[in-house]
């Protein structure tokens, strides 16, 4: 798949959608924690989408739980945790 044709998201089930915003949203919650997530980028701190951000991972997280392992559920979840612990650390 060439950059100009993107990512054919119709191909995707709803687990696989919510998995992937869950991980979009997982890089912007660190961006706007001020925290670098691309080498040699500066983030500017905006901690309310920060907060935003990791809120909208519990709440897609809640809708993926009944379609996905408890595994993957607990993996989320702690990641959310780790991202909670972040934020209090940078505020």
């Amino acid at each position: 798949m060439s950059a100009e044709q993107g990512l054919d998201l119709s191909s995707l089930g709803v687990e696989d959608l919510l998995a992937l915003f869950i991980g979009v949203l997982s890089g912007k919650a660190l961006e706007h924690m001020g925290l670098p997530v691309k080498e040699g980028e500066e983030p500017e701190k905006d901690l309310t989408r920060a907060s935003v951000a990791i809120n909208s991972m519990s709440c897609l997280i809640d809708q993926l739980e009944p379609l996905v392992s408890e595994e993957i559920v607990k993996q989320y979840r702690s990641l959310v945790g780790d991202l909670q612990l972040n934020y209090v650390r940078v505020s």
